[in-house]
């Protein structure tokens, strides 16, 4: 009897043993497969893309849930949080593979809204955004990498004061879905990224004003009709 037990053992693990060797070099397969080759090849596996839930098209952001802001160091006293009130931007979307996507952003850089008017009037001074002369800020994109279904990167050419210099951002899809009350596909997008004011000719009391202005990007984009 403890012959037989003893024997059934020994089979139990050699099954499992075969089993896991199968599915090691399987997946083994799957990888040499997924890798490019030759010289200098990166090796590397992507996921299989998903649809994220709603169609390719243009969508168009809703300004009533779109915001930009930003943020730096004030001597570190303080963290002032500011943002500005009129921006327009429209996403091509390719659903189905969306590294094949586009935005492009257009603010009116004398919406900037620091909650302080006499602090307003003088960020849209000669000293700071000339918005006189520089009434536009401009961001297009240029190249999206898919991490996985919900996040990516986003690159693009940001333009501020006429100086055009590039920017990556760290995107997250919050939703894909209808909308509740306008019945149409939408779209809602998270956004991070970092840039140096000094880079656009802003760089006025760094570094005890910090150089360094960290990005939040938050919106809603409808698909056009």
């Amino acid at each position: 009897m403890k012959n037989k037990i003893r024997n059934l053992v020994v089979v139990s693990i050699v099954l499992a043993s075969s089993a896991f060797g199968l599915q090691s070099l399987a997946q083994t397969a799957q990888t040499v497969q997924a890798v490019k080759s030759g010289p200098g090849a990166v090796h590397k596996m992507t996921a299989p893309y998903e649809n994220i839930g709603v169609p390719s098209g243009a969508y168009t952001m809703d300004k009533t849930h779109g915001y930009v802001t930003f943020s730096y160091s004030h001597f570190g006293l303080s963290n002032p949080q500011l943002r500005f009130r009129d921006i327009d931007a429209v996403l091509i979307l390719d659903a189905d593979k969306p590294e094949n996507s586009n935005l492009s952003v257009l603010i009116d850089a004398a919406s900037i809204d620091s909650g302080v008017d006499i602090f307003d009037e003088h960020l849209n001074s000669l000293d700071w955004f000339d918005t006189a002369k520089y009434g536009e800020i401009t961001f297009k994109s240029t190249e999206f990498t898919r991490i996985n279904t919900t996040r990516g990167t986003m690159s693009g050419d940001l333009t501020i004061m006429g100086i055009t210099k590039p920017l990556t951002l760290d995107v997250t899809l919050l939703a894909a879905k209808p909308h509740p009350f306008k019945k149409v596909p939408a779209i809602g997008i998270e956004a991070r990224g970092t840039l140096k004011r000094s880079d656009f000719g802003l760089g006025k009391y760094a570094p005890g004003v910090t150089d360094t202005v960290d990005l939040l990007i938050s919106a809603e984009f409808h698909k056009d009709k």
